[in-house]
């Protein structure tokens, strides 16, 4: 068997219950959103529903990563495999990025069946072109934010568990000190004209909003749109595989905890 492919199926195997779990708790919510809205009478009921489920998976990717790196850390398999460091943390990005895809299909779904068809009275009407266009969009800022976060905290669990000669106390405080500094040096760097002026240059028009509206005992939904400039997106990418990568340097010094 390829070695990718035992580690992908390992990690599924590893982590299909928790996605089932996640999985059923999500439909119970888009479920019970479409049924409350059909018990008030007020189909745009389903509109608060699609945003805090949608939210709530920015954090999908980071707590499904912090499960398997815990999961990992208990049986300590890692000091003894000849895998390199960035096949065991690409695998396990590779098992959840496929888990977030799946998940934000079905919340894909669920918004084009509350605005097409269940709320098409209340919703403001929009092309399925445009809808189209907004759910790539969408979706992939939300697939880049969680896993953005996510390197992020691979890193940070590398970094910490790297330290292991150190007292805990001392590694919280280089841990928080990570991330404290980095944000103060981005604060900065965006704070300067020069780069504002380039961030701003090129911008990608999305739906970005949906407002509720009451009128004659009825709510309603209208859409608004905003500009989200390109080269964040890209920096964000960048870095992510520079973080990606230190935590692999990291996991080859058979992190241990």
């Amino acid at each position: 068997m390829n070695p990718m492919k035992g580690l992908l199926k390992k990690d599924y195997r590893i982590s299909r219950q928790y996605f089932w779990i996640w999985t059923g708790v999500l439909v119970l919510a888009l479920a019970a959103g479409i049924g409350l809205s059909i018990y008030a009478s007020q189909p745009a009921g389903t509109l608060p529903v699609l945003v805090l489920t949608s939210f709530v998976h920015f954090a999908f990717a980071p707590v499904f990563m912090l499960s398997l790196l815990n999961l990992e850390s208990k049986t300590q398999l890692w000091l003894y495999t000849p895998r390199r460091g960035i096949e065991l943390i690409l695998s396990k990005f590779g098992v959840i990025f496929s888990y977030q895809v799946v998940l934000q299909i079905l919340l894909s779904f669920y918004a084009a069946f509350i605005i097409f068809w269940f709320g098409r009275e209340v919703y403001e009407p929009i092309s399925f072109r445009l809808f189209l266009e907004a759910a790539v969009l969408l979706n992939a800022l939300l697939l880049m934010v969680g896993f953005y976060l996510t390197t992020w905290l691979t890193f940070l669990w590398t970094v910490f568990h790297s330290l292991k000669n150190l007292a805990k106390t001392i590694r919280w405080i280089i841990v928080i000190g990570t991330v404290f500094l980095y944000n103060i040096v981005e604060s900065f760097l965006l704070s300067l004209k020069p780069i504002k002026n380039l961030i701003n240059k090129f911008n990608v028009e999305v739906i970005s909003e949906a407002a509720l509206s009451y009128k004659d005992e009825q709510w309603s939904v209208m859409f608004g749109s905003t500009d989200i400039p390109v080269l964040p997106l890209i920096y964000y990418a960048l870095l992510m595989v520079i973080l990606i990568t230190a935590a692999s340097k990291l996991l080859e010094q058979k992190v241990e905890v």
